[in-house]
C-alpha cells in the first residue's frame, strides 16, 4: 500500500505508546500498524532518542521525581525549551550525547551475552525485537525450503545499506547466524538466498530497541 494512503499515528499515540500508556490493545494496534509503516517507525525511533537524550541531561536541569510532579517528562521538556537559559543548557548536553552515542557504539565494549532472536518462517503479528547493542544469535526457521548444503545470509537495515554477509549451513530445518556487534535501534531485514539464486529465497523482518 502507498505510504500516501496510509492513516498515520499520531505524536500523542507514539508517544503514550513509547511511555507504555496505553491499553494492551492499543499497543497492539500501533505495533500492527508499525510494521507497515516506514514513516511512522522512523517517528518512534525519533522520538525514542529523544526521550533516551532527555534522561541522560535531565540531571543537569532538575531531579526526575520534580518532572514527574509537573505533568510528564515530554510536557516538562517544551516547557523548558522555551526559557532561553536551560534550553542552551539542554541543547549542549543533548549535542554531547548524541556526539558521543555512535562512538561508544562503534568503539565500545559489546556488552552483556548475545541475546537470541527466533525468526520464523511464517511471519508474526509483530515483528520479533532485539535489545539495543546487544550482541545477537539469530535463529532462522528453514522449514518449506530445498534442502541445500548452505545458503549465503545477508543483514541489512531498513535504508538498505548492508551490514553483513554470511555463509550459512543448516542443521536440519534450521540454522543459526551470530552477530557479535551489537546494532543500534532502527527496522532490519535478513535475507536468505541460494547459492545459485540472486533473489532472496526468504525474508525475515525484525527491530531493534
Amino acid at each position: 500500500m502507498p505510504q500516501s494512503s496510509i492513516a498515520h499515528l499520531s505524536e500523542e499515540q507514539l508517544e503514550q505508546y513509547l511511555l507504555q500508556q496505553v491499553s494492551d490493545s492499543a499497543a497492539a494496534a500501533v505495533e500492527e500498524h508499525l510494521l507497515v509503516c516506514e514513516r511512522c517507525q522512523t517517528q518512534l525511533e525519533e522520538l525514542e532518542l529523544f526521550t533516551k537524550t532527555f534522561r541522560s541531561v535531565a540531571p543537569i536541569l532538575a531531579r526526575e521525581d520534580a518532572l514527574e510532579d509537573r505533568g510528564g517528562v515530554m510536557d516538562w521538556l517544551r516547557r523548558q525549551l522555551r526559557n532561553p537559559i536551560p534550553a542552551l543548557a539542554f541543547g549542549a548536553a543533548a549535542a554531547l550525547v548524541l556526539f558521543m552515542a555512535p562512538m561508544a557504539w562503534r568503539s565500545g565494549p559489546v556488552r552483556g551475552p548475545a541475546a537470541t532472536i527466533e525468526l520464523q518462517a511464517v511471519r508474526a503479528a509483530v515483528a520479533p525485537e532485539a535489545p539495543v547493542g546487544r550482541p545477537l544469535l539469530f535463529r532462522l526457521d528453514l522449514s518449506g525450503l530445498t534442502p541445500a548444503a548452505s545458503y549465503r545470509a545477508e543483514l541489512t537495515s531498513g535504508d538498505g545499506d548492508t551490514i553483513l554477509t554470511r555463509s550459512v549451513t543448516p542443521t536440519g530445518a534450521a540454522a543459526s547466524i551470530e552477530a557479535a556487534e551489537g546494532l543500534p535501534a532502527g527496522r532490519y531485514w535478513l535475507r536468505l538466498y541460494g547459492l545459485d539464486h540472486a533473489e532472496p529465497i526468504r525474508e525475515f523482518g525484525f527491530s531493534v530497541r
